[in-house]
């Protein structure tokens, strides 16, 4: 398959217009569950970039489930697609997924409507959060690739999602997670996650209702938080 590109958008980034390349060959038919894709060198060649911005491409994509790397055989598009539908609003998230300071800042909010979700509702259930932290405290060791540590990470606010019991919540927030997932480079400085571990602590101690919960508050705590990591990803 040949991929062309008739005007370079300089308001985007050249990985975010090659996942859009990827996404409109899926929405058209010309790329189909199983399809094998060019390789990175072919990529390169059609497109006429470097080999970095399709990296993250491919990186993207593989995160959220749209293509399956083989090792030997190459990059196909997923068979699988039942956690993973075309619509708007996911695209369209990958779309500004470049934007880091952005997606952060909309990340922090959603995270206070899910422990407020959480908090007032009526069946509040918050076992598996309190395993995953307990969990993180004993796994969460400088040894670990910052890979693993980003996987450990996630596991607890995935488990906040669940604790919604609420399927459009969850369904949102797994896919920003997996589009802020290839960033989270904080890792690479083993002290952070001392700062992950506290701000997990701090959440938790808010859902069980051992500090007042106050929007503004979190809020600023999630920003103070955001911030240090926006600086360790510039």
């Amino acid at each position: 398959m040949v991929f062309s590109i008739e005007k370079m958008n300089v308001n985007r980034t050249i990985s975010s217009q090659i996942v859009s390349i990827i996404k409109d060959n899926l929405l058209n038919g010309s790329l189909k569950p199983g399809d094998k894709l060019p390789t990175e060198k072919e990529l390169m060649d059609q497109l006429g970039v470097s080999r970095t911005p399709v990296r993250e491409a491919i990186k993207i994509l593989e995160a959220i489930g749209v293509i399956q790397i083989k090792r030997g055989e190459g990059m196909y598009i997923t068979n699988n697609l039942s956690h993973f539908t075309l619509n708007p609003l996911i695209f369209s998230l990958i779309m500004h997924s470049n934007n880091m300071e952005q997606l952060i800042e909309f990340r922090q909010h959603f995270e206070v409507l899910l422990m407020n979700m959480i908090i007032t509702g009526k069946q509040k259930n918050l076992s598996g959060i309190e395993e995953v932290y307990q969990s993180q405290l004993e796994r969460m060791k400088p040894a670990l690739s910052p890979e693993e540590l980003a996987d450990i990470d996630l596991e607890f606010h995935y488990a906040v999602l669940e604790a919604t019991n609420n399927p459009f919540v969850v369904e949102i927030g797994k896919t920003i997670y997996e589009i802020i997932k290839p960033n989270m480079i904080h890792f690479k400085r083993a002290s952070n996650i001392e700062r992950t571990l506290s701000t997990h602590k701090f959440y938790l101690e808010l859902l069980r209702g051992n500090a007042d919960f106050n929007s503004s508050t979190v809020v600023e705590h999630m920003i103070k938080n955001n911030e240090e990591m926006v600086e360790d990803y510039l």
